[in-house]
């Protein structure tokens, strides 16, 4: 079946760079990346804990439904169904494998005839990984069930289960769903908790959890896609044992057995009649990763040493789970004792590589004794919230909340007398490796200081190289990445330089930050004015990645699903990131413009999944990065150049600014 794309912007992840100025092929990286020891100041500690799921829910005023098409006696293939409409608006998104398959005719509960205005629309997190469809919209619906009939020429069924395409139908009803998560403990053999509730817009703020609705939801379903082939549906409650709460506070929750890893679909359909008395019908779409734990941290008290170059060697003991184990991320609190009794002393993480040690393992961490000088903690040394994450999700799989520490002898720097007053580089990061302008022995050593223009997930290329100088362009083209991946291939392309700055575009610059976060590279060698600069980047995800893994299943995405850019995934990997590796970033927002006697949107059918404003990926809110430095939103600029106002990459005024102050 040919692969079509459908919904133009889920260009989320990131347009690219086009022609360029330097196009030297990736440098080898080095045989082992330098990792940083990150570290933070205990003010950093609160936000630097695991996030609550019911805080990062996806909220939705439309609902999909899925089309399974029969043939009749006359060979048509055809598909019928009733539909709520509980606005006076009404818009109905057809999704067929081709453009222009189907034909969709509307009738009212009374049997007339409705001539609906027909734009082509395009669902994606970019512009090379959409699908493109039919939106039909009605004005002045009377509120009330529609009859909806989907005819084809041929049939397009894939196999018995999954449907032949999708109907995605809103209206301006201020009643919407929000769906969350119960919790991250998303490992295979326990069962993973949705819940999900309705909610009125018009009294919710655009972030956090809603309050929910009580006495509106009649009926409420899971159908869920497992890793294995399994479809399940699961029967939603809300008797206060399903994930759901209370019992009879109008949260409806389901229990998902997730037996095998994997990636897991679901979707929830909710059914009921709002305050006003009207027929509703909503769905939320999820897409979550299940890993498989490789090891168990020990309760039993970690060893210290002092290191050569002055530094306390924290050594974890686990246990392994697994024939292999890869690196993993490690946080934890560490507290002691001064005059006044426990307090904080700093806030320690970073990737770690299990060591093996006898039949167990260690996980090595690093305190550096300028903490524990400025604490003037002595003594009484322990771990608190220690967190064990799978690098490639952020997912816990190991959690202590205390562990002794075993001190023998303390760094000399901790006995600093007063002389630590203030946070060094040092003490955040870790002793700076050799710089990378001593790696001339690589290959293709280039040298010299860079700009560089760094594009994002699925991304064809999206900078304008015209507008910048001294620039070198990073190429991973139409490729589905980690934040962890990403990172790594642009700290390997950077390598032939002695330093580099960057200039990135949606997801690449959240891979900048989490390079700068957790690896040495060039960018810790440059100089300017703005280590990173990023144009259109979901720091705190978007709600089109769940609804394009659904779609994605049945016609085949070109990228792929990306947790790092789903709400959860946004907010996992934002819980590792210090302050003083967001104060670097200056980041931009864009939106339509808006105009009072039209309907504005960047991309017609994205917009019935999006909050305004938004940039036809991602919205207002999802793109702010709290503790980085707002440069400002400005209106009449798209994520990308094949939305209704120019591409945001494109403008000369912002681009000029970002090229006259960016690091090199």
């Amino acid at each position: 079946m040919h692969k079509r794309n459908f919904l133009i912007l889920l260009v989320l992840l990131l347009s690219l760079v086009i022609v360029g100025g330097s196009l030297a092929a990736p440098a080898p990286a080095p045989a082992t990346p330098l990792t940083k020891q990150v570290a933070a100041p205990p003010d950093d500690m609160a936000q630097l804990q695991l996030p609550d799921p019911a805080q990062s829910g996806v909220r939705s005023g439309a609902a999909m439904i899925p089309v399974h098409l029969e043939e009749r006696r006359d060979g048509v293939w055809q598909w019928r169904g009733v539909l709520p409409a509980d606005g006076s608006e009404f818009s109905l998104l057809a999704l067929a494998p081709e453009p222009g398959q189907w034909t969709v005719a509307l009738k009212t509960s009374d049997g007339r005839k409705l001539t609906p205005q027909i734009t082509d629309g395009a669902l994606g997190l970019a512009e090379g990984d959409s699908y493109q469809g039919d939106l039909l919209t009605v004005d002045n619906v009377k509120s009330g069930p529609l009859s909806v009939v989907v005819t084809s020429a041929a049939p397009n069924s894939f196999n018995g289960t999954e449907p032949d395409g999708y109907l995605v139908a809103t209206s301006n009803s201020p009643y919407h769903a929000y769906a969350h998560l119960s919790s991250y403990n998303l490992v295979a053999g326990q069962d993973i908790g949705l819940a999900a509730y309705l909610y009125d817009d018009a009294l919710a703020a655009p972030e956090g959890a809603p309050a929910p609705l009580g006495g509106v939801i009649a009926t409420a379903t899971m159908r869920v896609n497992a890793p294995d082939g399994q479809n399940l549906t699961i029967t939603m409650a809300d008797d206060g044992r399903h994930a759901d709460g209370a019992a009879g506070d109008g949260v409806f929750g389901g229990l998902i057995p997730a037996a095998a890893p994997g990636t897991y679909t679901a979707q929830i359909v909710l059914n009921g009649t709002t305050p006003d008395g009207q027929a509703f019908m909503r769905t939320s779409e999820h897409v979550f990763p299940v890993v498989t734990p490789s090891l168990r941290l020990s309760t039993r008290a970690a060893q210290t040493a002092v290191t050569a170059d002055n530094n306390l060697r924290l050594n974890l003991n686990a246990y392994a789970l697994t024939e292999t184990t890869t690196d993993v991320q490690v946080s934890a609190e560490v507290w002691g004792r001064n005059s006044e009794g426990m307090t904080p002393v700093a806030w320690i993480g970073g990737i770690v590589t299990p060591q093996p040690n006898g039949h167990r393992l260690t996980l090595p961490l690093e305190l550096n004794g300028g903490w524990l000088a400025l604490a003037d903690v002595k003594g009484g040394l322990e771990l608190r919230n220690v967190t064990v994450s799978d690098m490639a999700t952020h997912i816990p799989i190991a959690q202590l909340n205390r562990l002794r520490l075993r001190v023998i002898a303390l760094p000399e720097q901790a006995n600093a007398n007063g002389r630590t007053t203030a946070v060094t580089d040092e003490m955040l990061m870790g002793a700076a490796p050799t710089p990378m302008k001593r790696t001339a022995a690589l290959p293709t050593y280039v040298g010299g200081s860079k700009l560089m223009l760094v594009h994002g997930y699925c991304s064809e290329g999206s900078w304008p190289t015209s507008h910048f100088t001294d620039y070198t362009v990073f190429q991973d083209y139409n490729q589905n990445r980690t934040h962890d991946e990403f990172a790594n291939l642009i700290r390997d392309f950077g390598s032939q330089y002695d330093s580099f700055g960057i200039v990135a575009h949606s997801q690449g610059g959240a891979a900048s930050l989490h390079l700068y976060t957790y690896y040495w590279s060039g960018l810790d060698y440059s100089s300017g004015s703005r280590l990173i600069q990023s144009v259109g980047t979901p720091y705190q995800g978007t709600s089109l990645a769940g609804s394009l893994a659904l779609i994605g299943e049945i016609f085949g995405a070109g990228c792929g699903t990306n947790w790092d850019l789903t709400y959860d995934g946004a907010a996992l990997w934002l819980s590792g990131i210090p302050s003083w590796a967001r104060s670097r970033i200056y980041y931009y927002t864009t939106s339509f413009t808006d105009k009072w006697w039209r309907y504005d949107y960047c991309n017609i059918a994205t917009d019935l999944f999006l909050d305004d404003p938004d940039d036809g990926v991602i919205e207002k809110w999802a793109g702010q990065l709290s503790g980085a430095n707002n440069m400002g939103h400005k209106t009449g600029w798209c994520h990308t150049t094949d939305m209704r106002d120019p591409g945001q990459t494109t403008d000369y005024s912002r681009n000029y600014y970002m090229n006259l102050y960016a690091n090199r």
